[in-house]
């Protein structure tokens, strides 16, 4: 792989860079203090910013090796970081690179750590040359499925208790993107449009089986193509009618058809409407008789051009 160490990147909300020591108060408040953040993470909850300072003092150090990367997550129209984004495991023999990320709770659910995670991607396939980025979960935590899985990352199986984190040992459900020639030819083909694409990805559930999932940016483009104005409650209703409904159209996909017929209606279509027959009329006195005027026996018709 070609190295290239923790370089900006940008996106259209998002600047990802390096840590800075002045950091230190955003990086405490807006993510590294909350409990609920680091709840699946390895590291504890800061307890204070001297803490969170010590730490982007080890990761500044670092920052001079061309195989080392975090990036601190960057909200633009905040212009303060919201949360970190890194490698985890760099293994140059296999061209893997893994994944690891956090984000403050006052940003969840707004498509920032996808938007991260898809362009952190971009750049260890298509610039540092990887050929495998991959990440994994916690099962009990499938959000963080989902921001995989929306990122264009596929499932790739769970790793009953292969994991450890704050919770304990825990089993570990995998994501990866491998680089294939379609990737190489042209990344930005599979990026998701700045619009919003109408597409629902696999998520492994609670219950290990996979479902659709559809995002709010999804829900937010279908509803600017049906011109409707839908309220948080009413989207998330609709969002899980059209999940259900893709749900059993896999279901549907998996039954055995074979020896079956194709058809293309449930029932015969037959049309029910006869030949026309050409005519002139019947010529019958009590047809003429509804004309204002006659002429020829015919009706007379007046002049709609010409006068």
């Amino acid at each position: 792989m070609n190295h290239l160490g923790t370089r900006e990147l940008a996106t259209a909300r998002l600047t990802l860079r390096r840590f800075e020591i002045e950091d230190a108060e955003n990086m405490y408040y807006n993510w590294a203090s909350d409990p609920q953040v680091t709840k699946y993470l390895t590291w504890p909850a800061h307890e204070s910013v001297e803490v969170t300072e010590r730490v982007l003092k080890d990761w500044i150090s670092r920052y001079e090796k061309k195989d080392y990367y975090q990036w601190a997550i960057e909200l633009n129209e905040l212009e303060q970081p919201i949360g970190s984004i890194g490698a985890i495991r760099v293994d140059d023999e296999t061209e893997s690179v893994a994944i690891g990320y956090c984000i403050g709770r006052e940003f969840w659910n707004k498509g920032y750590t996808t938007e991260a995670l898809t362009e952190v991607i971009r750049f260890f396939i298509a610039e540092v040359g990887a050929g495998r980025v991959c990440s994994w979960h916690d099962a009990n935590n499938p959000n963080s499925g989902k921001v995989m899985a929306a990122a264009g990352m596929e499932y790739e199986g769970t790793l009953r208790r292969a994991d450890h984190n704050n919770q304990g040992i825990c089993d570990a459900v995998v994501y990866a993107k491998i680089r294939s020639a379609a990737f190489d030819e042209n990344f930005e083909e599979e990026e998701p449009e700045e619009t919003g694409a109408a597409v629902a990805t696999k998520v492994m559930g609670e219950d290990g089986v996979l479902r659709n999932v559809i995002s709010d940016e999804t829900m937010e483009y279908v509803g600017i193509l049906a011109k409707l104005e839908l309220t948080k409650e009413e989207a998330e209703a609709a969002k899980k009618d059209m999940e259900e409904m893709l749900d059993y159209i896999d279901q549907l996909n998996e039954l055995d058809t074979t020896g079956i017929e194709p058809m293309s209606h449930v029932f015969p279509v037959n049309n029910v409407f006869r030949e026309d027959v050409v005519t002139n009329g019947d010529g019958s006195a009590a047809t003429l008789s509804n004309a204002p005027v006659q002429k020829d026996g015919g009706f007379k018709v007046p002049k709609t051009i010409g006068e």
